[in-house]
């Protein structure tokens, strides 16, 4: 069932709408310490504001030029770099604070502003040195860092304190996506492929992708959209492991009828208004964010492994009656919590992707998504 099909008593859009539309006015002070987040904030509300149909491309074209004040250029070793900065107010002109997922971000808060269909955005970005910045975030393992270490050389190496998990490698390979790379042959102008597949490898868990040995809803997302956008990496992986992937998906959603059951004897988490949600590992309590990257991993799997998620209904009941503010407007992680901007915007992610409105391998309404991947040259 689309989002707009859904009865308004039970789905206030407007309270929805006000719920994001705050967050783009007057932050709420629980975010006040935020300011290296604030296009992280930014992102989520006008993606959020973009699924339930909003067009933010006119309401909120007057903040594009603020938002593209957040690129910024740099030269080391002779040649320059671009990316986004998290915030105006925290930048050093001598130091900048480029980062993956600043740069990420940005990239759509633009696309969510641009007013042409998307054919002309990459025309107020340096592509080029976006490009380049990715290439110098990767390290010799393959995995990514978000950002970079300056030297007083003038050199810059890749950050020797960031972590190197799955998230910042997502976040590498959509910038290139976003930024035009559709192939091996594309991404690896700027990055090594074959060291980023090694990597990847290295994170598979038996069933799923993760760290120490346990698989992880949302690194397993990572993993899986990193391969959807390479197009052309599924080989380096046997097929059994996708299928137990699958499986290992499906026993995530919490249940208390149905084949795929998390009952109390089995699962001491277990909790009777989790029933319709996921968790992200094994044995937890269901979280609204893992219904978005459980959901997403499960569709790009549907479609290279025949198979089939058909409980959609009690996920859609779950994010609906128990994480749902119908009060406030938007989604809380559990039944407990207030709502946050975060779960806000991957709970109705979730319901978007559920309803075939959302492409969840670049975390964009289908609608926006639709001409980047129609986009067949790399920009630069």
């Amino acid at each position: 069932m689309a989002l707009a099909d859904i009865d308004a008593k039970r789905f206030p859009v407007q309270k929805h709408q006000k719920y994001f539309e705050r967050h783009l006015l007057i932050l709420p002070s629980k975010y006040q310490d935020n300011e290296p987040n604030k296009l992280a904030i930014v992102a989520y509300s006008l993606i959020g504001l973009n699924i339930l149909g909003i067009d933010t491309s006119k309401k909120y074209q007057n903040s594009k030029a603020w938002l593209l004040k957040h690129q910024q250029c740099a030269r080391y070793d002779g040649f320059s770099i671009a990316g986004f900065i998290p915030s105006i107010s925290i930048h050093i002109e001598e130091n900048p604070s480029f980062s993956l997922m600043s740069t990420l971000f940005g990239l759509w808060c633009i696309i969510c502003l641009e007013e042409d269909g998307l054919d002309s955005y990459h025309e107020e970005l340096d592509v080029a040195g976006i490009c380049r910045f990715v290439s110098k975030c990767q390290s010799e393992n393959g995995s990514f860092v978000s950002s970079f270490d300056t030297l007083a050389s003038g050199r810059i190496l890749a950050s020797s304190i960031d972590p190197t998990d799955l998230r910042y490698a997502y976040a590498a390979v959509t910038i290139l996506y976003l930024m035009g790379c559709r192939n091996t042959q594309d991404f690896g102008r700027y990055i090594s492929v074959e060291k980023l597949m090694v990597f990847i490898n290295a994170q598979a868990c038996g069933s799923g992708f993760g760290q120490y040995g346990e698989p992880h809803a949302g690194l397993t997302s990572c993993a899986l959209s990193i391969l959807d956008m390479l197009g052309d990496q599924w080989s380096t992986l046997p097929s059994p492991f996708f299928e137990r992937t699958i499986d290992w998906l499906l026993h995530r959603q919490v249940s208390s009828q149905g084949s795929m059951t998390l009952m109390t004897n089995s699962n001491e988490c277990y909790d009777i208004d989790d029933h319709g949600g996921f968790q992200g590992r094994e044995n937890k309590f269901a979280d609204t964010c893992y219904c978005f990257w459980c959901l997403n991993s499960l569709n790009i799997l549907q479609k290279r492994i025949e198979t089939k998620f058909d409980r959609g209904d009690i996920l859609s009941e779950y994010l609906l009656e128990k994480t749902q503010s119908k009060l406030l407007g938007g989604f809380a992680k559990n039944n407990e919590n207030d709502p946050d901007l975060y779960h806000s915007c991957l709970g109705l992610a979730a319901l978007a992707l559920n309803s075939g409105e959302f492409d969840g391998t670049v975390f964009l309404p289908k609608r926006l998504s639709r001409r980047i991947r129609m986009e067949a040259e790399v920009g630069t």
